[in-house]
């Protein structure tokens, strides 16, 4: 954040989605300016010729929180392009928070959203929340009229945030929008992990494979993985971190390490 020369996100640069169209990188991402834990994030965007130099568009934030149907945060975008419609659609959650008692905010609700957009700059919000209990959502195109989705959410309706980022379950739909859960998790978090969130799962040459962050013992986050065949059974790597931070404190990844985004960049 302290690279960017635009004002709106000075203070938080978070949760990338990113996509490959042609020779370019196209990124949508969140950001503030006013300081971190805080329901204040909106959305930018940006692109990229090699994926590492970015210049975001001038008009940011494309998106901001008086375009949400609900809540007061925009969190964990993540969109598909669809070539048969022309067509940008984004899944993201919706946070509602409270103070803390401390100044800072802490979650109370998260839910899904959803947007449509014919140039990923301009889009169309989707007018309610399309499914109430909601962290990081990550959709998988299954054929035409198949989607698959993976994000952690609450097994109770009145579920707690313990809950909700300890589990991680499979979604199905035809449209994008109404969807199907599993009725069994994916994963649980286990008492040695503490939590498991921020689900990104990717469909290469026929298998599966998951990233989501953990809390583990030493106080630090880092990224673990699960792989499938089939994106039903999964085989669980929790013995050791795909990912680990350096439990160096002078690293910037010495204590966490989260939110991944991977991309199939063809021979990479």
């Amino acid at each position: 954040a302290m690279t960017t020369d635009q004002e709106w996100c000075r203070v938080t640069l978070y949760s990338p989605s990113v996509l490959r169209m042609g020779d370019r990188y196209k990124m949508w991402y969140l950001g503030n300016n006013t300081a971190t834990r805080t329901i204040t994030c909106d959305l930018g965007y940006a692109e990229s010729e090699d994926g590492i130099t970015w210049t975001p568009y001038s008009g940011n934030p494309i998106l901001t929180r008086k375009d949400l149907p609900w809540g007061r945060m925009w969190q964990t975008p993540y969109v598909l392009y669809d070539a048969e419609e022309k067509l940008y659609r984004m899944w993201f959650i919706m946070v509602e928070g409270a103070p803390d008692g401390s100044g800072k905010e802490v979650s109370i609700g998260q839910q899904l959203g959803y947007a449509t957009s014919v140039d990923g700059l301009r889009w169309d919000v989707h007018p309610e929340p399309i499914y109430p209990s909601g962290r990081r959502p990550c959709v998988v195109r299954d054929g035409s009229d198949a989607y698959r989705m993976w994000m952690c959410s609450s097994p109770d309706s009145d579920g707690n945030f313990g809950d909700l980022v300890g589990h991680i379950y499979r979604f199905e739909s035809t449209d994008g929008i109404q969807w199907t859960r599993d009725p069994k998790p994916m994963l649980t978090a286990p008492a040695s992990h503490q939590r498991v969130v921020y689900p990104f799962v990717i469909l290469h040459e026929g298998a599966y494979t998951m990233w989501y962050s953990c809390h583990v013992n030493g106080g630090v986050t880092q990224l673990y993985c699960s792989t499938s065949t089939d994106g039903l059974t999964w085989t669980h790597h929790l013995e050791k971190p795909a990912f680990p931070t350096t439990r160096n404190p002078n690293d910037f990844d010495g204590r966490y390490v989260s939110t991944a985004f991977v991309l199939d960049d063809g021979d990479r």
